[in-house]
């Protein structure tokens, strides 16, 4: 019932902006930025080493405009580099370079002054909707995510315990719509489990217009984008504006100055060291640059060569939702990655298991299980990830447990260049501890769950006590993500 009323609240809280949005399914996009800038852009984006791994300029706007309004410095070095599928493009010349990352600073620049006056909304107009159109929508949203997604824990209501409730509820919301937009599979599941009778009432007259449930589900989250995004902006500015009373300090994010100012780059901003808003560095401390080294940067003699998956992993049914982010390489066999999600997602290997992957089964031999049929099913020690390359696109799935029937969705969401000198596999986020072993698959969960919220509850000592103490069902952070890279380095390296 507590995921219920969870669902209608959503339901409610979409619905108060939906209202004038259903009247009309035509879109009008607003203009986002100088055609100059749009061109430069794209053609920075084609220089990529493989261009069909970096993103496209939409992703790439929604990209910056997620950096500019993050509440915490992201160095360049961190995310230039994601722009173009995990490595820099090569450039010709001293000048194409000055040229290219002086626009890419510009655009930042002015992002993150638009978003300090108060003046970065949503660079959208959703008062109509265009199905030709809806892609650069979806491309934005997807880089936004990508932005959001480097510092997670900062648009985590569970990081904010003083928060007041009703604000924790709207940031949530708006995570959800973002994640609903980019992975609609997961919200389709939550939305289903509300009633088609309080869908109609909820949203009446909607089903004449949009017959498709999964359909009605995304111009819902459309609809309530905008509002989504601005309640993240005003989240930003209190997380900002809350650390700047401890620390004195200057405000978050930060401009970032070019790496070579060109000689004649059209900037209109007025003059000198603090072009494009970026202050002058202080004295005797390194400005925040993008540096692109040609010498660096480019083919790399003895360079890893191998691909990298990088999967999302949705445990199907979870509520709220439990996943894990990695990246494995291609000549990963799938024991080896049952190996990783085990301990990836917390699991304690005590059971079968199973990969399907377009409709064949993969599994561990076992000359003792009279149920293992060569026929019907593969050795998944012979299978790598890049040998099914194909077939894993764009997802498969990983069952663990035949009784309880722990069921992952996985996605691949990039195929990436291997870095020289990192350690794979790699567990990059997550959220949410994995169910208890042996709970009764995820009704048993969901109901541990209520028990656990309700110290009142009949059976809550005999839950606690059967659990492990130190069980905590929302707990997966920073922390448990570095223990566990600790220990697949050492496992894997």
């Amino acid at each position: 019932m507590a995921i219920f009323s969870f669902l209608l609240h959503l339901f409610s809280a979409i619905a108060l902006a939906i209202s004038p949005f259903i009247q009309n399914l035509n879109r009008i996009l607003s203009t986002m930025l100088p055609t100059k800038d749009k061109k430069t852009l794209e053609k920075l984006l084609r220089l990529a080493p493989e261009p069909e791994q970096a993103f496209n300029y939409d992703e790439l706007y929604g990209f910056l405009f997620g950096l500019a309004m993050t509440p915490e410095f992201i160095s360049p070095e961190e995310w230039v580099p994601i722009i173009f599928g995990g490595d820099l493009p090569e450039l010709k010349n001293e000048k194409e370079m000055a040229k290219m990352t002086d626009c890419l600073t510009r655009v930042y620049n002015q992002l993150v002054t638009d978003f300090q006056n108060d003046n970065l909304p949503f660079p959208f107009e959703l008062d109509t909707l265009h199905d030709d159109q809806l892609e650069a929508v979806y491309g934005w949203v997807s880089g936004f995510e990508e932005a959001l997604v480097l510092r997670e824990e900062l648009w985590d209501p569970e990081e904010y315990p003083k928060l007041a409730e009703r604000k924790k509820e709207d940031l949530m919301h708006s995570i959800m719509t973002i994640n609903g937009l980019v992975d609609p599979i997961d919200m389709l599941e939550m939305f289903e489990q509300l009633p088609d009778e309080v869908f109609l009432e909820t949203f009446p007259g909607v089903a004449g217009e949009v017959p498709d449930r999964e359909v009605q589900i995304q111009v819902f989250l459309l609809a309530t984008l905008p509002l989504s995004i601005e309640t993240l902006q005003k989240h930003a500015r209190w997380v900002d504006k809350k650390r700047r009373k401890k620390t004195g300090g200057q405000t978050i994010p930060l401009p970032i100055r070019p790496a070579v100012k060109p000689q004649d780059d059209g900037c209109s901003c007025p003059g000198g060291s603090s072009c494009c808003g970026a202050p002058p560095p202080p004295p005797k401390k390194e400005a925040k640059i993008i540096k692109v080294d040609f010498s660096q940067h480019g083919k790399k003699r003895g360079a890893p060569t191998a691909p990298v998956f990088q999967l999302k992993i949705n445990l199907q049914g979870a509520k709220p939702p439990i996943w894990r982010r990695i990246q494995v390489p291609g000549d990963t066999t799938l024991a080896r990655l049952h190996k990783v999600i085990q301990l990836c997602m917390g699991w304690t290997d005590s059971h079968m298991h199973q990969f399907l992957i377009d409709r064949t089964f993969y599994s561990s031999p076992d000359i003792d299980d009279d149920m293992w049929d060569a026929e019907d099913t593969k050795n998944e020690t012979k299978y790598t990830l890049k040998t099914l390359e194909k077939k894993i696109l764009p997802g498969f799935q990983y069952i663990y447990d035949y009784g309880d029937d722990w069921l992952h969705r996985i996605a691949v969401e990039k195929v990436l260049r291997a870095e020289e000198g990192k350690a794979y596999p790699l567990l990059l986020a997550g959220k949410r501890a994995c169910p208890p072993e042996d709970i009764g698959g995820i009704p048993g969960f969901l109901y541990l769950l209520e028990v656990l919220a309700n110290p009142e509850a009949e059976n809550y000592d005999e839950y606690r006590d059967w659990l492990d103490e130190e069980y905590d069902p929302a707990r997966f952070g920073k922390e448990e993500i570095a223990l566990i890279n600790a220990v697949l380095e050492e496992m894997y390296s």
